[in-house]
This record gives C-alpha cells, structure tokens and sequence, in this order.
C-alpha cells in the first residue's frame, strides 16, 4: 500500500506542471499556424458540433410545439365526442349479460341522463374549458396571440353544446357559426392557466347568442382586489432623427374616447343595449376571477339544410322556467323541477324522444327518425299558442332572453351597417 500510495502522491505533484507544458505546447502549435490553417481547424470543428446542436434544438422546438401537430386542434375539438362514445361503451360492457328488456331500458335511461339541463334555466348553464398559454401559442410579447382565441373558442363552444344540446345532435343535429365578436381586455401572460367560461346571452327564431368568458385566478392576495380596466398609457414621441419604426405592441386595455351614442330606448321602455353591453364587461365573476377577454358567437341550429328553432332544441333536453311560484299561504313550498320532479313538458320529450318512463315494465322503443322529424318539420305543424317548447322557456327566461336579445340586435345593426359603408 505504502508505495502505491508515493506513485499518486507523485503523479499528483506533477499534474500541474504536465498541464502547463501542455498548455505550453497549444499554444505554440496555434502560433505558428497560418489564418487560414487556423480558420480550416475552428471550421472543421463547428460542422461537427452544429449538426448535432441543430439536432436537438429542432427535437426541442418539435416537442413545445406539439399542440400544434397535425390533427391536435381536431383531437381537442373532437375529445368530448370520444369521451361520451367511452363512456357508453362502459356503460354496455356493463350491461352485457343482462336480459334485452332491462338493457334496452338501460340504455335509455342512460341517454335521458345525458339531459344536463332538465329542470334548469338555459341562463345557469355555463361550461367551463380549462387552458393555458403555450408558447406555441403566444406572440413576440410574451402573452397569448390574438389569433389563437378563437382557435380554443371552437372546442370550448362544441364542449358547451354537446353539454346542453346532446338530444339534438343524436338526431343528426349540427350547429353553423355564423358570426364572432371579441372584446380584448386585458393580456394572458405566457404559461399561464386561463378559463374560458361558456354560456348563452339570447336566442331568438333562427341565432343563438353564446358568450365566452376569458379569466385567469389572480395569483396574490393583493391582485385578489377588483381590477380595474385602464387606459392604455401614450407611447413616447419618437426622435426626429430616428428612423420610422412600426408598434408592434398589442393593447393592454380598453381606449378611452368618443362614440356614437346608441338609443336609450328608456322612453319606450325596452332596455338600453349600451347598459347591456357594459354589464357584460363590467360583471364580476362568482370567484374573484380577472376577466380577460370576452366573446360573443352568432351560432344556427340545422339538420341538414334546415333550420330548428333555438327554444325547441334546448326544451328538448329539460331547459325550462322556474316552477310556478305559490301563495305564501301554501302548505307545502314549491319544489324546483329536477329528475324526481320534472317539468311539465317533459312527457312530450319523452314521447318524442322514446325515453324511458320509471317504472314501466315495456318501454317503447326509441325512435330516432320520429324525433328527427319533428326537429325538420313536425313543430310547424303545432300552432302558435301550442307550442310547448316556448311555453317550457317562458316567465323570467323569457325576461332575461329578450333583454339580451336587445343587445344583440344592436350589434348585428351595427355589423350590417359597417358591410354599407
């Protein structure tokens, strides 16, 4: 041990002085080499490393774009469809070996469970599609592109109608845009988590108005205050002597200045679309949440070529009005409509649609053409003061509807005109 021991030790002393000498003998080798000797040497060693580096970095830049790649936008858009279709796969698997009448039965109890919306106002449905801000995402400054808004619109607006609407889609029931509208209000900073909360403003006989709401969670206790909309700060005045450069900034807020006032419509009684349109701005959100950016969609409801009103395809799934409100002296309270206390134009929906009614020993059998027949046409056929679908979303939907459908129309007038000019 004891010489092994005196190697190292000498080995160690001299490693110094052997990497000086080294060091020594580089550096007369680089001197007394020519430039261009020099420069062949450094360039032969830069197309060896730049390969391998130019490797990685697009590997890099292949892997942070991947909600990018071909077929991902269609994969997102689609990804409830493949959801829901699991989900009944289960749900048979589950039901395999039991008799054809309790798995018919089954299954139609299961479709009539997919009706999110029975007993409730078509107004307290909101769909919330959770995102964040890639950097495939993001612009120059660092915060979410413009462009890539309605990009996500499109799978939060499909997730929200096959969420409200999924009796009419099994009809063979698809749902046009028409139009969209952004509002935008304050920037998503890149990386961050973002909401984009789906609801219905109004609907009348052809469009549904759908609203999209941008937010982000404040991340301190001191943003957790009301956050204000400022004015976006003027820019510095150029040098006169500088060279004429172009923004390429993006607005952090709302401009303040001059428009073209609107009707008040107050002596008439109608409601103010401009009041409308700021509470739509100015509402806060349930959760403290910071509103970013806000959407208005103009969406048709059609089978085939043809055009199903907004208030049938929503009655279809359960939408309706509060339950008659009773006297203060009523013995029992009203009870709100529910899947132990429907409303009362759910047995039509179930007539039409074949549900399953509790507690029949043969449920008839869904028919699907029945259905999709009185989507196309049969709803002509009931006359004006019977029709039960605006009946079912009347009261104080009716109320709420026809005021956001003042804002709307506002809107639209607006848009029609600016196509004049």
């Amino acid at each position: 041990m004891a010489p092994n021991m005196n190697g190292n030790r000498q080995l160690s002393r001299l490693s110094p002085r052997t990497s000086l000498l080294t060091m020594q003998a580089l550096l007369q080798t680089l001197s007394s080499m020519s430039v261009t000797d020099l420069a062949s040497l450094l360039t032969a060693r830069t197309l060896q490393v730049l390969p391998r580096l130019a490797k990685y970095l697009i590997l890099c830049l292949f892997v942070v774009q991947i909600r990018s790649w071909p077929l991902a936008w269609h994969y997102r858009v689609w990804h409830p469809v493949f959801a829901l279709r699991g989900r009944f796969l289960l749900h048979r698997v589950a039901n395999l070996f039991r008799s054809p009448e309790v798995r018919r039965q089954k299954n139609l109890e299961w479709f009539e469970g997919l009706s999110n919306g029975l007993g409730k106002s078509p107004f307290d449905m909101t769909v919330v599609y959770k995102n964040w801000a890639g950097p495939d995402d993001c612009d120059f400054n660092m915060h979410l592109s413009n462009s890539s808004y309605p990009k996500h619109l499109d799978a939060a607006r499909f997730k929200y109608a096959l969420e409200c609407c999924p009796t009419f889609f099994r009809a063979g029931g698809w749902m046009g845009l028409g139009a969209t509208h952004f509002a935008f209000l304050r920037e998503i900073p890149m990386f961050s988590n973002y909401e984009m909360r789906v609801s219905i403003m109004s609907w009348d006989q052809k469009w549904v108005y759908i609203v999209t709401r941008y937010v982000t969670k404040p991340k301190g206790k001191g943003k957790h205050k009301k956050d204000q909309i400022k004015p976006a700060e003027s820019p510095a005045a150029p040098s006169a002597d500088a060279p004429p450069q172009p923004s390429l900034h993006t607005a952090s807020g709302l401009q303040t200045g001059t428009s073209t006032p609107l009707p008040s419509g107050t002596s008439s009684g109608e409601p103010n679309p401009k009041a409308l349109a700021a509470q739509l701005l100015e509402r806060p959100e349930p959760d403290g949440a910071v509103l970013n950016c806000l959407s208005i969609s103009e969406i048709v409801c059609k089978i085939g070529r043809i055009t199903v009103p907004p208030s049938l395809v929503y009655a279809m799934d359960g939408f309706c009005c509060l339950p008659p409100r009773g006297s203060e002296h009523a013995a029992e309270p009203i009870k709100a409509y529910s899947r132990e206390n429907p409303p009362p134009h759910w047995e039509r929906v179930r007539a039409l649609r074949g549900d399953a009614y509790p507690g029949a020993s043969a449920p008839p059998r869904a028919t699907l053409k029945a259905l999709r027949d009185f989507y196309t046409h049969g709803w002509r056929q009931v006359p004006e003061g019977e029709r039960w679908w605006e009946h079912a979303l009347g009261g104080e939907v009716e109320e709420r509807r026809l005021k956001g459908l003042a804002c709307m129309q506002a809107m639209r007038r607006g848009m029609e005109e600016a196509r004049t000019i």
